[in-house]
């Protein structure tokens, strides 16, 4: 029997506002890409909007580890390929490939991924849920893992923001691209031209509305070398903490 593949691709066009100042792709921009492909392959497999929405479920993303060879920069267009992985008993996998100039790899990412109820906003088993669709995960060789997200242990950095209309999606919180936004523009307009990711960690903990007030908190680390920073984004009232995220720099 032909085994069917479920790898998806798309080949996205970067436009101007998607870039920075140094001409690269921005990283809120490359979530934007993965998280467009994500929900195109999951409607192609059956999996995507039709079917979340007629249920009254949600995707959302849990984590991402994500891997950049290089910058993003002087090419109109990004290749991404995305292949769902399968499914624990909450969780659902998915990885990712980037390629410029059509075959020139530039990076890759694995990310977990959980369906909710968008009445009560607890996770469904999805390894249930799912059993028509995709089948259990299966851990490879090549298999990225994810770093330990350690929090900040001084405030070398700190920016508060107020959660926009704008910021809020479908599922009515703040999209997971405004996260790496927020932990970015806590840095240093110096720093950040002088250095580019090239790990990212994102881990998100808990979802914020429109009105709310965050607060980003980062600290440098230097380690053998290795730059990076550890930041941790906050509700303010409440002082929860929302999202974790480790930067490794280059």
């Amino acid at each position: 029997m032909t085994q069917i593949s479920t790898v998806f691709q798309k080949e996205y066009e970067i436009k101007y506002y998607e870039q920075n100042v140094k001409g690269s792709l921005k990283e809120s921009a490359l979530l934007n890409f993965m998280q467009d492909i994500a929900t195109l392959s999951a409607e192609s497999l059956g999996f995507g909007p039709s079917f979340v929405f007629s249920n009254n479920y949600a995707w959302v993303v849990l984590k991402y580890h994500i891997e950049l060879y290089d910058e993003i920069k002087n090419t109109n267009t990004l290749i991404i390929k995305t292949e769902p992985r399968g499914t624990s008993r909450l969780y659902a996998y998915r990885d990712f490939e980037f390629f410029v100039n059509n075959v020139q790899p530039v990076g890759k990412a694995v990310s977990t991924w959980a369906l909710i109820d968008m009445n009560t906003r607890k996770l469904l088993p999805a390894q249930q849920i799912l059993a028509d669709y995709m089948p259990h995960y299966e851990k490879r060789d090549s298999e990225l893992d994810y770093n330990k997200i350690l929090l900040p242990e001084k405030e070398d950095y700190q920016k508060e923001f107020e959660v926009r209309f704008d910021d809020i999606d479908i599922n009515n919180h703040a999209n997971n691209c405004n996260y790496i936004i927020w932990a970015l523009e806590s840095l240093d307009n110096d720093f950040r031209i002088k250095y580019r990711p090239a790990v990212i960690d994102i881990k998100y903990r808990k979802e914020t509305t429109c009105g709310s007030k965050v607060i980003s908190i980062a600290q440098k680390v230097k380690d053998n070398n290795i730059i990076s920073t550890r930041h941790v984004i906050k509700e303010d009232n409440s002082n929860e903490e929302l999202a974790s995220v480790l930067i490794k720099w280059n």
